[in-house]
């Protein structure tokens, strides 16, 4: 039964491999060398090649090859069978002058058809006089093995930043990075970076380090690693430096110790020690920019390179439904400083504060969503503004504004929409005289009177003359004064508020009686929110619980009231959209708002 098993397990990994898309990549080891030094060319696919040809190498001696090798590897997770095949082809070359090369691709065929690998780069320094360093990890360098001490330029660490100047706001990638010729033991694991004074900072997942590098400094070759990695924002202009920090790590190096032996001769014995050291770096300095004047209104502080997306979820909808704005912000930037994306309603749409969403697609860039909840209050047709968002592009070293594009919303009464509507204007209309081109004949007696008795001789006539006067002088006083207290909007609303409030708050305890709670909570609710927008005199678009809250402090108005106050806006909220009361009844919500209202008339009236 078992031989059955393998026999099958066989023949459908010989059916998968034969399915595979033939895939060949193409590496170096190592990729930075010395002149006169070997490395390998490997040539790694999932299929046998049945031909493989070399590009034409002209910058290194060929030395042997090709060298082949196979492995596969058969898998069975929860019934899934996984077949993993791999076949190397590795070529010997010499490299034999400095420079930086690229190896072209080379061309395999399989099954008769050709396929191509990568490109790969190698890097040759200038040839030294003494070897090749050892690979950290082993126990055969043997400079320290002598029992040399610690080397500076053997051992060190570096703050290394993609850019050395940057404008205010600007993004820089730093990473701490060690650099060795000796073998490395240990890094302090608890190692927190640089003091980054005067940047915003945001850090960068670093895996653990493995495995060093081979990379070429200052004309030699050494083995690096990155520790920490940070993306860093300059918060301020001039010429910023970032402190030199410490790092302590341990190197291993061979003691030979002389052992004294009574029988016989003395001998020395080796022994591998580990030996801390702490790594001190070098000051880094930053020139920052400031940003150009003439910066938009709409200007933020966003730097970078981004596009902007709006999306509203519908444009046909009644009164107290929501709508959903979604603007979308990406590219790459200090998108994690973006609070903000300027969006303008109609007056007689509430507007909320906006869900902020942050997806980095890598520590640069990303995108950033914000999603406004917008209710429209009143029925009618509105044109949502286009959004704006100005940025500044380091590349171009200017402003660049972007545009979404403007939305028009069909609103319709809701079925159950029983909040009051105050008009903000009047329509006007021209008045039209009529029947006033052909008098119609009188046909009903009148009285005539005699020739030569005339109204202006009489004492009424100047007495008339004296009352028409008194009667404009009134007449032109009260117009004066209706029209500097229409002007006064803020006070017709302030003057008002009590008015309205009392009469929204009879109308939701008629309809507290008629047993109406949702048409109660909504109904007490508005009557709470309309009076503090009257007498705050903060439209209905900008009141929130926020600002509501600090426009109350300012006067004087004692935090036991605010907390009674927004406690009942939070429990008519909660009831009116979960169906849950917390601590209050319908009638004794009432009463408390009520009372309430009364409180406020009385402390906002001394202010």
């Amino acid at each position: 039964m078992r031989t059955i098993q393998v026999i099958v397990l066989l023949i459908a990994s010989w059916c998968l491999l034969q399915a595979q898309e033939v895939e060949i990549t193409a590496t170096v080891s190592p990729d930075v060398l010395r002149a006169g030094e070997q490395f390998n060319l490997i040539y790694t696919a999932n299929q046998e090649l049945e031909e493989l040809n070399l590009p034409e190498i002209t910058d290194f001696e060929l030395l042997a090859g090709p060298s082949q090798g196979h492995s596969r590897s058969v898998s069975n997770i929860n019934g899934k069978i996984t077949t993993v095949s791999t076949w190397q082809y590795t070529y010997f070359l010499r490299a034999s002058k400095e420079g930086k090369f690229t190896i072209p691709a080379a061309s395999v065929k399989v099954k008769g058809k050709t396929y191509k690998s990568n490109a790969t780069n190698v890097e040759v320094i200038k040839s030294a006089g003494q070897a090749t360093p050892a690979s950290p990890g082993s126990a055969t360098d043997t400079r320290k093995s002598q029992g040399a001490g610690y080397d500076e330029k053997d051992l060190f660490v570096r703050l290394v930043l993609d850019k050395r100047e940057a404008y205010v706001g600007e993004q820089i990638m730093a990473s701490v990075k060690i650099y060795t010729k000796t073998n490395l033991s240990g890094i302090d694991p608890n190692f927190k970076g640089p003091d980054f004074t005067g940047f915003f900072t945001e850090p960068v997942e670093t895996p653990p380090l493995r495995n060093l590098q081979r990379e070429a400094v200052d004309g030699d070759i050494y083995y690096t690693g990155v520790i920490r990695k940070m993306v860093i924002i300059p918060q301020k202009t001039g010429d910023l430096t970032i402190r030199s920090f410490d790092l302590d790590v341990a190197i291993r190096r061979e003691i030979r110790r002389r052992v004294a032996d009574p029988f016989f001769e003395d001998f020395v014995m080796p022994d591998i020690q580990d030996v801390p050291v702490t790594l001190k770096s070098n000051p880094v300095k930053i020139t920052v920019r400031e940003l150009p004047s003439g910066a938009p209104a709409s200007f933020k502080g966003a730097v970078g390179n981004f596009k902007m997306n709006a999306y509203l979820n519908k444009t046909n909808t009644v009164t107290n439904d929501p709508l959903t704005l979604r603007i979308a912000v990406s590219g790459r930037g200090n998108l994690k400083l973006i609070n903000e994306v300027a969006v303008k309603v109609p007056y007689d749409m509430e507007q909320y504060d906006p869900v902020i969403n942050t997806r980095m697609d890598n520590p640069l860039s990303g995108s950033k969503t914000f999603e406004y909840m917008i209710v429209p209050r009143v029925e009618g047709a509105y044109d949502l503004e286009p959004a704006e968002f100005t940025y500044f592009d380091p590349d171009s070293r200017q402003y660049k504004t972007l545009r979404s594009q403007a939305f028009h919303v069909e609103v319709a009464k809701g079925l159950n929409d029983t909040l009051m509507v105050i008009g903000t204007g009047v329509n006007k209309e021209d008045v039209k005289m009529l029947n006033q081109d052909i008098r119609f004949i009188k046909t009903r007696p009148f009285k005539l009177s005699p020739v030569g008795r005339y109204m202006m001789r009489s004492p009424w006539y100047y007495l008339s003359y004296l009352f028409l006067l008194v009667l404009f002088v009134t007449i032109y006083m009260l117009r004066e004064k209706m029209v500097r207290q229409n002007a006064d909007v803020a006070g017709m609303r302030l003057r008002k508020a009590d008015k309205y409030a009392r009469k929204r708050l009879r109308k939701s305890e008629a309809l507290l009686r008629q047993g109406k709670d949702a048409a109660f909570y909504e109904e007490l609710l508005g009557a709470i929110w309309g009076y503090l927008s009257d007498k705050l005199k903060l439209p209905m678009a900008s009141l929130s619980k926020d600002s509501a809250r600090s426009l109350l402090v300012e006067r004087a108005v004692d935090e036991e009231t605010i907390g009674r106050l927004f406690s009942i806006i939070d429990a008519c909220e909660m009831a009116r959209y979960s169906g849950i009361t917390a601590n209050y009844e319908k009638s004794g919500l009432y009463r408390e708002a009520l009372t309430l209202i009364t409180l406020l008339h009385q402390k906002l009236k001394k202010v």
